[in-house]
């Protein structure tokens, strides 16, 4: 056939024939052209989607269908020409690899057990298979490469495992009762015992042992400070108290996503009783210290979702001094009940 250039068609590219995935069995050997006229309905009925037919193929049901746009060569089912609309598998080939491309991924080729799906290669450098409409979709929407709508499995496991590790956890496995939202955790630093917890959960660090967790007031905490920036408005301190206090920060204060937020201090209480108890006392003594620094609750509306122990920047040595005195004591009382080491008479 001519490379050149002919009724406004692109030269042809693309030197390997496309074979339809139903006849992806037959032998190469099998293709080769077959000795009868083409009828000539058949080419106007090509002509008219975007094909010619330049030879028959294989037998007298199969023919070559070169694309009018790249010039690539796909067999075809001479029916398929006359009752339907053929795709040119080159062109196909190419939207797949450019979607792939924009949504951060590498087309490495299609899926041997299923048409409708290719294996890509992620940013990762993990390959997966994904359905080809998946993809389209992914690239169509805007989607950051390799960023939210689509997320390595083998990059989410090791990630939930990391948080496990972190809270004394290890990831067993998928959810025993399906749901993709769990996992099945063992508590491998505390009983052993096997229970089923929300990835939210494990993330945010809201959830406790069924066998041996420990009640609020019981388990250790923290005192806190805070600091919130909030565009065109400044910056504000927050004293609280938590067990988890960068859970707090993330997940519970439902800050607005313009915020810039970090934790300036923390405090280790041995009990969440005590962290209450103290935290109240330090409000009270704030408030009567600095009434004026007491931030009013409709002044961050829409913005942070609790309504108070929120006060203004300028107090904050102050806080930080009074937080110092009560560590001091906690540490004094602490050496006060150490057993005596010396020798006894």
């Amino acid at each position: 056939m001519s490379e050149k250039n002919s009724g406004g068609r692109l030269p042809r590219k693309h030197k390997q024939p496309y074979v339809p995935h139903r006849s992806r069995h037959v032998p190469a050997s099998a293709w080769t052209t077959y000795n009868d006229e083409i009828p000539q309905a058949w080419q106007i009925a090509a002509i008219e989607k975007g094909f010619i037919i330049t030879r028959r193929v294989r037998d007298r049901y199969h023919v070559a269908l070169e694309c009018m746009t790249c010039g690539a060569e796909t067999f075809q089912k001479a029916y398929v020409v006359r009752t339907a609309r053929p795709q040119c598998a080159a062109c196909l080939d190419h939207r797949h690899q450019t979607e792939a491309a924009a949504c951060g991924y590498t087309l490495l080729g299609r899926d041997d057990t299923n048409h409708k799906y290719g294996s890509y290669r992620l940013p990762c450098g993990h390959v997966v298979s994904l359905q080809f409409g998946r993809v389209s979709r992914l690239a169509r929407d805007g989607r950051v490469p390799g960023r939210p709508g689509y997320r390595c499995p083998e990059c989410h496991t090791a990630k939930i495992a990391g948080l496990a590790t972190k809270r004394g956890w290890t990831l067993v496995g998928p959810d025993s009762e399906g749901n993709a939202d769990y996992r099945v955790f063992r508590h491998q630093e505390g009983c052993g015992h096997e229970q089923r917890i929300a990835v939210a959960n494990m993330e945010t660090g809201r959830f406790g042992c069924a066998r041996c967790g420990e009640v609020w007031s019981a388990a250790p905490s923290s005192i806190y400070v805070m600091e919130f920036v909030v565009p065109d408005k400044g910056t504000y301190i927050k004293l609280g108290y938590s067990k988890n206090p960068e859970s707090r920060l993330h997940w519970q204060l439902g800050l607005s996503k313009k915020i810039s937020s970090r934790i300036l201090h923390q405090l280790a209480m041995p009990t969440g009783h005590q962290a209450q108890k103290l935290e109240k006392k330090l409000h009270n003594t704030v408030r009567h210290r600095f009434p004026d620094s007491v931030v009013p609750t409709a002044e961050l509306s829409g913005w942070i979702n609790v309504v108070s122990e929120i006060y203004r920047p300028a107090i904050l040595p102050d806080i930080l001094t009074l937080l110092e005195t009560i560590a001091a004591k906690i540490r004094s009382t602490a050496e006060n009940r150490k057993p005596n080491s010396g020798k006894q008479n």
